[in-house]
């Protein structure tokens, strides 16, 4: 088992003995679920973070490492599980995403979510699905509702990626390829956008982040950093490290005091 997995489990099993904890099924997939992590009742700000992998690795088990530092300072954390490539197309998988965050708005006060705080968070491929959320690519409510994104990583721009080994399982077309690329939308509304990519991580994933950046900056409020010395994979440490500079910022995004 993986240090993330084995944190995710971890987070798993304080919640489940001591907190609150909800695993629930958004839509038919068997991979369509979100797990819920809190400390307490109530409604809390909320993380809803989708895992990385290019659309065809990772699961769930991926995305519920963050709890164990989130959730004691007040937030509720929410992990997306979604179908992967070959078995979905990008097309279904960005549909998965959006009907994952309009099932956790719609029942908001009865999984511990305060609905005027859901960000949207993901690292990688989950970055590109959590940015989708802000755009015309998810329904009005759910762009609505979205108070921020912290996006870690990132891809965002489809097209040199369908040229890649990437799209060997993924399989895009060029259409969704341009379609489905956040750089092409414009958030529907103002809301803090932090774009961080690892120092050593290749100089593609650093193109991907200042693109938006550029195309977003007149739309939203957008912070692109450099998370110093770090790659594309223990970068993800900032977040479930107390002290974490990604952890810092999701703290800032959903409104909470700690360290």
């Amino acid at each position: 088992m993986s240090a993330g997995r084995e944190r995710t489990a971890l987070a798993r099993s304080t919640a489940q003995a001591s907190g609150v904890y909800h695993r629930i099924s958004y839509g038919p997939s068997e991979a369509n679920q979100l797990e819920i992590f809190a400390d307490r009742a109530g409604a809390h700000p909320t993380l809803l973070m989708f895992h990385g992998g290019w659309w065809q690795e990772g699961s769930i088990d991926d995305a519920g490492r963050y709890a164990a530092t989130l959730a004691p300072l007040g937030a509720t954390h929410v992990a997306v599980g979604y179908s992967l490539a070959p078995s979905a197309t990008l097309s279904a998988i960005v549909a998965e995403a959006s009907a994952a965050a309009a099932y956790l708005i719609d029942h908001a006060a009865a999984l511990g979510c305060d609905v005027n705080r859901i960000v949207a968070g993901g690292h990688s491929a989950g970055a590109h699905l959590a940015a989708t959320l802000v755009t015309e690519l998810a329904p009005v409510h759910v762009q609505r509702a979205i108070s921020g994104l912290l996006l870690i990583g990132g891809a965002f721009d489809l097209e040199p990626i369908a040229e890649s080994y990437v799209n060997n399982l993924v399989g895009m077309s060029a259409d969704e390829a341009k379609r489905l690329s956040p750089v092409h939308y414009q958030p529907q509304r103002n809301i803090p956008v932090l774009l961080r990519v690892g120092e050593h991580e290749p100089s593609e994933f650093h193109r991907q982040s200042e693109l938006l950046r550029e195309k977003w900056a007149s739309h939203a409020t957008v912070s692109l950093a450099t998370v110093p010395g770090r790659d594309h994979f223990d970068v993800l440490e900032e977040l479930d490290t107390p002290g974490g500079s990604l952890l810092q910022d999701a703290r800032a995004l959903l409104e909470i005091s700690g360290t």
